[in-house]
């Protein structure tokens, strides 16, 4: 998939060069608003999501894989309160994977399909002079430069991004206006320089911990997004769950997952005690649809698997076994024909 896909309406992958005194185009993703050059191409995007109900904490990995060779990569994640930031591991969407894929049914079939196709599938520091915006917090993790801050106006928050390497076109500031006025802080996010690392292949997700009255999942900037959006959410709790905003995801999957099906230690441990997995995926979401975050509530624990059918076409001697009796009687028809037409004129 080369287009932008998104992970939250919260993360804003954004490519900073002090060596530009232009501001680069700006798109967006369900994670964020992107400002990059045409060069850089997300080209898959997928999202763990876990909610405890009891304690009131979300917890969000996300892992994004990029086209490109910038090493300049940036990006802004709103959340509802004070986050907390560590990196996840790369394998576990491939095991979520193989934990949810379809059920496979194979129908014998004489004859192959013509047509084409196998089948269908169903420490602070303080505020700036102003008092607008402080740093909660900084660290490094991997080839990333962490920090989270909170902020009580746009063009402050806006200010203090551009001032630390970040750019911002000014209606990903306005749109940043209802996350401010709501109090809601941001995670910053940025490839260190001297890591060496560039924004291309998988990177490193990233577990973003924080708490909340509700499953959220923020997708309002991806509104500014120029293309269509693509997400991918696995997200756990002790219910399925069901959309109450946004664009209806489709349901790919849902119930219990046993931790002791996957291999690592730390994504058992996510996984929990026979929580409930509901995944979702909308590869066709129109930016100008998108009006607020993406909430969901519980539904119950009815599971559901998808079903692939496949046709198998039985064979013998390499050869579909239908064809090969279909000229056996025609072969035999036509010899028999033949006898009796002797027979006639004998």
């Amino acid at each position: 998939m080369r287009t932008f896909m998104r992970v939250a309406s919260v993360l804003g992958l954004l490519l900073a060069s002090s060596a530009f005194a232009v501001a680069r185009p700006a798109w967006a993703c369900g994670c964020g608003a992107v400002i990059a050059d045409s060069s850089v191409r997300i080209s898959e995007e997928t999202s763990i999501v876990r909610y405890d109900a009891a304690a009131r904490t979300e917890e969000i990995v996300m892992r994004l894989s990029a086209e490109s060779s910038a090493t300049d990569a940036a990006w802004l994640f709103p959340t509802p309160s004070e986050a907390s930031v560590r990196l996840g591991e790369r394998g576990w969407f491939e095991q979520l994977d193989a934990l949810t894929e379809p059920r496979v049914v194979t129908r014998k079939v004489w004859f192959p399909d013509l047509g084409g196709g196998e089948g269908a599938a169903g420490g602070a520091t303080a505020p700036g002079r102003d008092g607008s915006v402080g740093v909660l917090g900084e660290r490094d993790l991997g080839p990333f430069r962490v920090a989270t801050l909170e902020a009580r106006d746009p063009g402050a928050l806006a200010d203090w991004l551009t001032a630390n390497g970040y750019r911002l076109r000014p209606d990903l500031e306005q749109a940043l206006g209802p996350y401010v006025e709501q109090g809601w802080k941001y995670v910053a996010v940025k490839l260190r320089p001297s890591s060496g690392a560039a924004l291309n292949g998988d990177l490193a997700p990233l577990r973003v911990s924080f708490s909340s009255d509700e499953l959220v999942y923020p997708m309002r900037l991806s509104r500014l997004a120029k293309e269509t959006q693509r997400l991918h959410l696995y997200v756990l709790g002790e219910h399925r769950v069901e959309q109450s905003t946004g664009a209806r995801m489709r349901l790919a999957f849902a119930g219990q997952v046993a931790p002791e099906q996957v291999r690592s230690p730390e994504l058992r441990e996510l996984l929990g005690d026979g929580l409930f997995m509901t995944e979702l995926i909308d590869g066709g979401i129109d930016p100008e649809e998108i009006v607020d975050d993406y909430r969901f509530t519980a539904a119950g624990n009815e599971p559901y698997r998808q079903v692939v059918h496949r046709e198998e076409v039985v064979r013998f001697l390499g050869m579909p076994a239908g064809w090969l009796i279909v000229f056996a009687a025609g072969a035999l028809a036509a010899a028999l024909g033949v006898v009796l037409l002797v027979r006639l004129r004998a």
